[in-house]
């Protein structure tokens, strides 16, 4: 199949953020020079310059294409990495919800962590739980509400065993996290969207006849 690339809102703007912040950066440092006293509300407008530059250079810094399906599976880009699904590892594309409410998220059920947890760059994997924090403890805290989640918190350990497979440290923590996420929403890999809920039940649903289309394809 042709690559589908899926664009990143967060890249948007960030070539013209940043130009157009340094021009104002520009010309503000050259009507500055010939003040005798800058005033407060000048200042503001340098400080604002300043964090445009930065804001668009930080934009630029973000990957174009935020995921890709092709052949081999879906690929979610971070600027700190990359991981992939292969089409055989997970059943299903959905909207994960909390109280019936959908998330911001396109998530996915997997059926083999160790695809994820073999080959997630550590560092990602780390960035990925820090940004993912609010989604965790509200899921912790749903099962608190069930009275399961001291049980559940006490039962992890230090290391993560799948069928074949021990994993320690960060890799661990990252697995026990899926799992935890899991048993909320029934999903255990998160992607973060800045689509309407038409526009990300329609990947969602893009996804899945992906997978279902390649899988029959493999088997014939």
């Amino acid at each position: 199949m042709q690559p589908v690339q899926i664009q990143s809102s967060a890249s948007r703007g960030g070539a013209k953020l940043l130009l157009c912040s340094a021009g104002a950066m520009l010309l503000l440092s050259i009507i500055g020079i010939g003040l005798e006293q800058l005033s407060w509300w000048f200042l503001l407008l340098i400080v604002a310059s300043v964090l445009g530059v930065f804001a668009g250079w930080a934009k630029l810094a973000e990957p174009k294409y935020f995921l890709q399906l092709d052949d081999e599976g879906v690929r979610f880009y971070h600027r700190l990495g990359s991981w992939q699904l292969p089409w055989q590892s997970f059943l299903y594309s959905g909207v994960p919800q909390l109280n019936q409410v959908n998330m911001a998220f396109i998530a996915f059920k997997l059926t083999d962590y160790d695809v994820l947890l073999q080959h997630i760059p550590r560092r990602l994997a780390v960035k990925l739980m820090t940004e993912q924090r609010p989604l965790y403890i509200e899921a912790v805290r749903l099962g608190c509400a069930t009275g399961q989640c001291a049980t559940e918190l006490l039962s992890e350990k230090d290391y993560f065993d799948t069928a074949t497979q021990r994993y320690h440290g960060i890799a661990a923590a990252f697995a026990w996290r899926m799992q935890r996420l899991a048993e909320a929403t029934g999903f255990e890999v998160f992607v973060p969207v800045s689509l309407g809920d038409a526009e990300t039940q329609q990947l969602c649903r893009q996804i899945n006849q992906y997978r279902l289309q390649l899988i029959r394809n493999t088997v014939t």
